[in-house]
């Protein structure tokens, strides 16, 4: 698809250079042409990987909204196959890959995040899709046709983004050790149903990205994986604002039967990924529904752990076989297991730390709905500033020795050292916890540990500064103590959920050594005065539970989108701009809903924004006139050097028009005809011209920029 045109050594040499770094753009759609140049929308392929074949490391390719099937088998790509299970889209080291386009847009900050590019492993487009009276078996349906990968990342280590898709229909349904040969790696068709990522690097950006309704059959727990969502070997990828979800094993009844590790995720062999803004949910499995962890130590940031179960096994959410697992800010909601332990974790043989994260209303019929540690091969856990809350253990037998919250039982013998780090005393630390609430639902079972139970009082390393609804295995003295926490709300999506009240015994009760974030979960200052315990810091709580605010140049301006958890007597947002972070004016208000616990997401376009440095402040204001700070963010945008914007464009009355200073002195109205309508002058320090065009009739005009750098034309439509 490359061509390059010479006409002379001397223009060759320089011409060759200049394309051999030059970044080209493909562009992919479901009514494309089979092997059409795909170097505009208009000449779009339908052949995906044929485009990723062709591409070099540094191109991108766009990948318009409809539903991709893989045509060619993985390890040879350049054959098409259309029912070959062995088919797969495989990514290429350096090769960007963007969905979720229309199929008119000129750069991927102009996709709308409703819209979907889905890559699906259903070959015979016969799958059945999910309804109410199927939901336990509509996984299984039609799969023996299915691709057993639907994505593989092999070798990636240079800077590769694949964002913007749905990843389904993977079913990595092989009984025995079966493999493909890609690159470095021999590819267990039993792994990855969704992706596959292997001898993969930081470098490798997964964004944006949907893994769900995946299947594999895993290797029956000689080595503790599946990954039905996703498998990670040896791989370091960095993910973002991903879901992971509805992994399953290959049981015709996956949901209450089966067996395997890992159902949305395993991460193994050395694997070191950092994981942010994602979510774990409905994954079903043995060991680890929604993630198994082996011998690797990923860190995981703002992600959520819900609705995810284990039927037969331990840790409906997690399962930790050796690693050094780090969770920051993280919620852990709605697991279950049926009837082991660690409804949220399972410690079999690592040394995992929490931080500022939240336990909320997991489940047991087993033991330790939030933490289990049931082997001598594990090294102990660090929890800092969590809070542990309505957390139940609906076991029905006698609770002696049981517990609602954690379990701390056996620790490795054989050894101190676990992934080249040494840990002498393996022990477990509760540092500025707040356990509150957590209960077993038969009221008559022994309960006095409902928070914990710990075998031997030495395996706890230190237990200070920590709400406690209990007295044993609770060091006296050590600012431990047990009282209703006073939380500002108990409902999730509220404002002030979980978050103490001013005269709450949490607050400014923590001990300051022990956490160094600078964030709490809420993503508010961790540390104002003193450190509160649990996972939320009291602050004041505002009138909109706000998530996020973005702010992106694109061809059209600056767009600012901003995301709140819920509003209460909210009136609207107000938008101010400045060029030196000091001195704002106001460019926009926007109606907020008013009072809801339903998140909502707001968006706004400055148009008037020319090349420069930007800052723009987000602010609220409530019903009673009260405005309320709540961030800021920084965009840098120039225009090239004959880039114009026209906006607003239709318009009924003005039109402005930004442009680079120095480049024009003269701009025209000119009407189809050919006759000059409106015209002017433009000094050299002008970039931006205001029009009036009220007086003109409706219809199409262009407008036409003269000057140094030549002319330049724009279509505006008069209404």
């Amino acid at each position: 698809m490359r061509k390059f045109y010479l006409k002379t050594l001397g223009v060759c040499l320089s011409l060759f250079a200049f394309n051999a770094s030059a970044q080209t753009t493909y562009y992919v759609k479901t009514d494309g042409v089979l092997g059409a140049a795909a170097t505009s929308w208009a000449t779009a392929s339908k052949d995906l990987q044929d485009v990723i074949n062709t591409a070099v490391s540094g191109d991108k390719i766009y990948v318009a909204i409809g539903t991709y099937l893989p045509n060619r088998p993985a390890n040879t790509s350049n054959v098409i196959d259309v029912a070959n299970r062995d088919n797969a889209f495989v990514l290429k080291n350096g090769v960007s890959i963007y969905g979720g386009f229309v199929g008119t847009e000129s750069n991927e900050s102009e996709r709308i995040a409703s819209n979907k590019s889905i890559l699906s492993g259903d070959l015979a487009n016969n799958d059945v899709d999910e309804t109410g009276a199927n939901t336990n078996t509509y996984m299984t349906s039609n799969k023996v046709d299915n691709a057993y990968h639907v994505v593989l990342a092999i070798d990636i280590i240079n800077n590769t983004v694949f964002d913007g898709f749905t990843v389904t229909k993977g079913d990595a349904s092989a009984t025995t050790q079966s493999t493909i040969n890609i690159g470095s790696g021999a590819i267990d068709r039993r792994f990855g149903g969704g992706m596959y990522v292997f001898n993969s690097g930081l470098n490798f950006n997964i964004t944006n990205v949907v893994i769900s309704i995946n299947r594999a059959n895993g290797d029956g727990g000689s080595g503790s994986v599946t990954g039905a969502g996703i498998y990670m070997y040896s791989s370091s990828p960095t993910m973002n604002d991903c879901e992971i979800s509805k992994g399953f094993n290959m049981n015709n009844l996956p949901k209450t039967a089966g067996y395997n590790y890992g159902s949305g995720m395993s991460i193994i062999s050395g694997s070191n990924p950092i994981i942010q803004n994602t979510t774990f949910s409905g994954n079903f499995g043995s060991y680890g529904a929604a993630l198994a962890i082996n011998a690797s130590n990923p860190t995981f940031t703002n992600c959520t752990f819900k609705l995810n179960h284990s039927n037969n096994g331990r840790g409906g959410a997690i399962d930790l076989r050796g690693g050094l697992p780090v969770f920051t800010n993280c919620m852990f909601s709605e697991n279950s297991v049926a009837s082991s332990d660690g409804a949220t974790f399972y410690n079999y043989s690592g040394r995992p730390t929490f931080v500022n994260c939240i336990f909320y209303k997991n489940t047991t019929s087993g033991n330790a709905t939030v933490y289990a540690t049931g082997n001598g091969s594990n090294f102990g856990a660090v929890f800092i500033n969590n809070t542990f809350y309505d957390n139940k253990n609906t076991r029905t037998g006698s609770g002696n020795t049981y517990t609602a919250g954690m379990q701390i039982r056996a620790i490795s013998t054989s050894t101190t050292t676990i992934n080249n780090t040494t840990y002498p005393d393996r022990k477990t630390y509760l540092y500025n916890n707040l356990f509150f609430n957590n209960t077993f639902s038969n009221t008559a079972l022994d309960i006095n540990t409902p928070d914990f139970y710990v075998t031997n009082a030495t395996l706890l390393g230190a237990v200070n500064n920590n709400i406690v609804q209990q007295t044993e295995s609770v060091p006296v003295g050590q600012g431990n103590f047990s009282a209703d926490p006073l939380f500002i709300s108990t409902t999730p999506g509220q404002l002030g959920f979980l978050a103490p009240q001013t005269n709450s015994p949490a607050k400014d009760a923590g001990n300051d050594t022990y956490n160094n974030s600078i964030l709490d979960y809420n993503g508010n200052a961790r540390k104002t005065g003193v450190i509160d315990m649990g996972a939320v810091e009291y602050s004041t709580v505002l009138p909109v539970s706000f998530i996020n605010f973005i702010a992106k140049a694109t061809t059209v301006g600056v767009q600012l989108n901003w995301k709140v958890a819920s509003e209460s007597n909210n009136k609207q947002y107000v938008i101010s701009r400045s060029t030196d972070g000091k001195n704002y004016n106001l460019i926009a208000r926007v109606t907020g809903v008013g009072t809801t616990v339903i998140s909502q997401s707001y968006g706004f376009v400055d148009q008037t924004a020319a090349n420069g440095t930007y800052y723009y402040k987000l602010e609220q204001e409530d019903l009673n006139g009260n405005v309320n700070y709540l961030a800021t963010e920084v965009v840098k945008i120039g225009l090239s050097n004959n880039s114009v914007n026209v906006y607003p464009n239709p318009t009924r009355n003005n039109v402005t028009v930004a442009l680079t200073a120095g480049l024009y002195d003269k701009y025209s109205i000119i009407g189809l005809q050919g006759v000059t309508i409106l015209n002017g002058n433009i000094t050299n320090v002008d970039n931006q011209i205001n029009l009036n065009l009220s007086d003109i009739a409706p219809g199409i005009y262009f407008l036409k920029l003269t000057g140094n750098a030549g002319s330049k034309s724009s279509r505006v439509i008069k209404l």
